[in-house]
């Protein structure tokens, strides 16, 4: 940001003394012009800058997301959501609002806060993929889970899946406003995803706890393959095999 900010002042500095030497001996209109032109550009830099630490803070914030949920830390974990925010996690279905938010980490955590001894619960987050809106107020994040949980000694699973999240900038701070993660997989680790199936078909704790609104997007679970939609086009775009003459050269 200081870089940044001397770049600008230098541009400044730079752009002013070729005006001063051009009002020798030219009219005032290129100088005004000039000036016009210094202010459009420092305008278009100060929007990128905060586009840029807008990015960043939201990149924050799921990191924060991840770390909480890591270490099972849900009052501090719901701090991070708008009161109106929904969260969906695999097969769950929906859950809305706050308290009911709290409620269903709580019995993801069944009923506790904090790991208990040798448990492991890394939720990893990875690739994001930020997208803000016009206006700078809201923003949707693509992000890929890699999860690695059990209990020392006793069990251990594989967990994988991305998410597709969106935001929403409250009085000058960025707050998630919707959670929602697709299971790929969460297998046993003895064997991985090649020998066993889902071990709880996406399913958390809805069966318990039943959810404000139905699960939103219609899919199974592993071996069975899902790709949930991207919030944003391809920027690749799809590949198009050339044309080939009846003797297969192109």
């Amino acid at each position: 940001m200081l870089r940044l900010f001397i770049g600008i002042l230098f541009i400044s500095f730079l752009l002013t003394s070729c005006s001063e030497q051009e009002a020798t001996s030219a009219s005032v209109d290129p100088v005004v012009e000039s000036g016009a032109d210094l202010e459009a550009r420092l305008a278009s830099l100060r929007e990128r800058v905060e586009r840029i630490k807008d990015s960043n803070d939201i990149k924050r914030l799921q990191r924060a997301y991840g770390y909480y949920l890591d270490e099972a830390l849900w009052d501090e974990m719901v701090d991070l959501f708008t009161d109106d925010a929904t969260v969906e996690y695999g097969r769950d279905g929906v859950y809305i609002g706050k308290p009911r938010i709290r409620e269903y980490f709580n019995a993801l955590g069944g009923g506790r806060t904090g790991l208990s001894e040798g448990q492991l619960n890394e939720h990893f987050q990875l690739m994001p993929v930020i997208t803000l809106s016009e206006d700078g107020q809201t923003a949707k994040g693509r992000w890929r889970a890699l999860i690695l949980n059990g209990e020392y000694g006793s069990a251990g699973t594989w967990g994988e899946g991305p998410y597709e999240n969106e935001y929403i900038k409250e009085d000058g701070i960025w707050k998630i406003s919707k959670v929602r993660w697709y299971q790929t997989i969460m297998v046993p680790y003895e064997g991985g995803w090649g020998l066993n199936e889902d071990v709880n078909k996406g399913i958390f704790v809805s069966d318990q706890l039943p959810p404000d609104e139905p699960q939103t997007d219609q899919f199974g679970s592993w071996p069975e393959t899902f790709l949930p939609p991207f919030h944003f086009e391809n920027p690749v775009g799809r590949y198009v095999a050339p044309e080939t003459t009846e003797e297969g050269e192109e």
